[in-house]
């Protein structure tokens, strides 16, 4: 009797626990064993200290069981994963995804720019077989800096030692299934955007400032924000009439609010593939976005891509977008990012050398 070959064992790893690293998790489950460790949010040093010894003991538990590890995002957890990776000759795989591959120097955002969350980073992608980041741009971009005095996004420009054969882009793919148009549903003139909004930075970085001034420059269009606190937001800046905020709700309940829209706004200014981009865009929302990151290759010739924010320009760019048809959008990400993609990619990379 020939013996049964067994499935390579692959502890994932988190430290936050979303959509798009859950299905990650869930494409490797159908190939290989999966051990899986997603860690819960902390604020304060003693609790990050007690989550650093967690993660510690349970690599040690789980590693000489395991043929590969995978990690989400080039950050101190990568780099404890770096140090596994090493004394017990293991392969060690990167995801990144955008905070751990750009650098905003004004706003303090990035791994690079505390020094040493920087050497993290750099000794992580040293160390790693594989390096895996969601989007081209996240390996080297030329971008304007949209109102930045600098910003710079790219692994190999920030770490120019990193060799070009460790990384490959890997880019996200979605549920066409559950996201796409309803033929009852007609659409609106209303315009969405969606973002994890936490803190002013985010706010900023995601480009909610230029958002609300839009809506207040276009009292004619209704404007909705998804995943905000509206009590912050209207701390941060003075929301006009026309313009509504809501907490973040389930897919489902975020599909309808696509379906209904004709616009999704994507003005992020850094951050590698916005998911939300694509998933409206399946649904049919017409995308107007900055020239910048993904986003650009994302939206191509089937919505508007902004060269700078001047609001009349936006409001130019919006004029045009409610004249387009959203079915071209749903039908780029359709040929572009197939939701089988990436799982054959993925399937691919950690079944290399075998």
């Amino acid at each position: 009797m020939e013996p049964v070959s067994r499935k390579k064992r692959v502890l994932f790893f988190s430290s936050t626990k979303i959509p798009f690293i859950i299905k990650d998790e869930l494409v490797l489950r159908k190939h290989f064993d999966v051990e899986a460790f997603h860690l819960a949010p902390y604020d304060s040093r003693f609790t990050a200290i007690a989550t650093y010894i967690k993660v510690i003991l349970w690599l040690t538990k789980n590693i000489g069981k395991s043929d590969m590890l995978c990690v989400w995002f080039a950050d101190v957890y990568a780099f404890i994963f770096s140090i596994f990776a090493r004394l017990y000759r293991k392969k060690l795989y990167i995801f990144v995804g955008g905070f751990d591959g750009t650098w905003v120097p004004e706003l303090k955002h990035g791994t690079y720019h505390n020094p040493r969350s920087r050497f993290f980073s750099k000794f992580s992608y040293k160390t790693a077989t594989r390096i895996l980041p969601c989007s081209q741009s996240l390996v080297e971009s030329h971008d304007s800096t949209f109102g930045f005095k600098e910003r710079v996004e790219g692994i190999k420009l920030l770490y120019p030692q990193i060799r070009d054969e460790k990384i490959r882009v890997v880019p996200f793919t979605y549920e066409t299934e559950l996201f796409k148009p309803d033929p009852k549903i007609r659409k609106t003139k209303e315009i969405i955007t969606v973002g994890n909004i936490l803190n002013p930075k985010t706010f900023r970085l995601k480009g909610l400032d230029v958002y609300v001034k839009t809506a207040k420059h276009c009292p004619e269009y209704q404007f909705l924000i998804v995943g905000g606190d509206p009590d912050k937001l209207e701390d941060w800046s003075d929301i006009p009439s026309n313009l509504t905020v809501i907490p973040f709700t389930q897919h489902e309940d975020l599909v309808k609010i696509y379906q209904r829209c004709k616009i999704f706004m994507c003005l992020s200014l850094t951050g590698g593939m916005p998911n939300v981009l694509q998933e409206a865009m399946l649904c049919e929302c017409v995308p107007v976005g900055y020239k910048v990151s993904a986003i650009g290759q994302v939206i191509c010739s089937t919505g508007v891509l902004l060269k700078d924010n001047d609001l009349n320009t936006i409001k130019n760019g919006l004029q045009r977008a409610f004249e387009m048809d959203g079915a071209k959008a749903r039908q780029r990400i359709l040929e572009k990012f197939p939701l089988e993609r990436r799982e054959q990619e993925l399937l691919e990379i950690f079944n290399e050398s075998d």
